[in-house]
């Protein structure tokens, strides 16, 4: 018999006997409320962290073959039978990055979504669990710092870019610290419009004021838009597979189109481009145009 989960005698969060009201509930939270939002926030915390442990108790089941049963089941049909049919991609998935969750989970104080555990994997593998997890904090605080989300996409450019500077060094040890490099010397992390506001704050002139630059810094602006509403659970949950068909390829009819806008130029330029700097200030990520 299965050892019976946590219960709601282990939660301090209770239901009201009446709704608040705006009459009733206004102002900033008083002590007791503050406590009751930290008992909600502990459900998303505690299925986050109960995501990875998952992982690791495979990795136990699985390395001590007690899947076995009475001796003849396989690690397939234990998880058919007892994990509703996890295909083994999955569980190998979650065996694989337990580990990286875990140490995150350590560094910020707080577990962080799936998602974003799956973008920083390549990252963890090309440098070590702890240096992913001190990266991906200072991503955390610096959004946070700056009234930003952070989300999977902006997790994965940055990791994208990294990564790649990593890429013909053949030395574990050199290519551990490229990458490592790569991701300190990456701009830094806040949105467009903020750093804009920031430089006409302290006085500080834009980087341009050529027009196409203020269009760019908008569609940047919408592109996290879309980024924050495609995350929305409630909304997934609520929207019809035709509906979302129908987002998707709205989004991947911008994209067209934006790929085909031309920037011209009448002087010529007396600097060199560098192709990746075409990258940084990216419009529509490529997963939201093509499959």
């Amino acid at each position: 018999m299965r050892a019976q989960p946590f219960t709601m005698e282990h939660w301090g969060l209770t239901l009201p006997d009446v709704d608040a009201t705006p009459e009733t509930a206004y102002g900033p939270l008083d002590e007791h409320e503050q406590r009751l939002l930290a008992e909600a926030h502990r459900a998303v915390d505690n299925a986050r962290t109960a995501r990875w442990m998952l992982g690791y108790s495979l990795e136990v089941v699985r390395r001590r073959r007690l899947y076995r049963g009475d001796g003849t089941r396989t690690w397939e049909q234990y998880l058919q039978q007892e994990h509703d049919g996890l295909s083994t991609s999955e569980a190998d998935r979650l065996q694989k990055t337990w580990r990286l969750a875990q140490t995150v989970q350590k560094e910020l104080g707080r577990p962080l979504p799936d998602s974003h555990l799956r973008k920083l994997q390549p990252y963890a593998e090309r440098t070590s669990d702890q240096e992913a997890a001190r990266a991906y904090a200072e991503l955390y605080w610096a959004h946070q710092e700056g009234g930003v989300r952070l989300v999977a996409n902006q997790v994965q450019q940055r990791v994208k870019k990294a990564v790649a500077a990593g890429k013909g060094v053949s030395d574990p040890a050199e290519r551990s610290q490229a990458v490592s490099a790569a991701w300190t010397t990456a701009p830094e992390a806040v949105m467009p419009t903020q750093r804009v506001e920031a430089e006409r704050q302290s006085g500080t002139p834009s980087r341009s004021s050529d027009p196409v630059d203020g269009a760019l810094e908008l569609l940047n602006v919408a592109r996290q838009t879309i980024e924050n509403a495609t995350e929305d659970k409630a909304a997934r949950k609520a929207r019809s597979p035709e509906e979302a068909q129908r987002q998707q390829d709205a989004i991947r009819r911008i994209g067209r189109i934006l790929s085909k806008v031309k920037v011209d130029a009448d002087a010529t330029p007396n600097v060199n481009v560098d192709a990746g700097a075409v990258d940084e200030d990216g419009i529509v990520d490529a997963e939201l145009v093509e499959d």
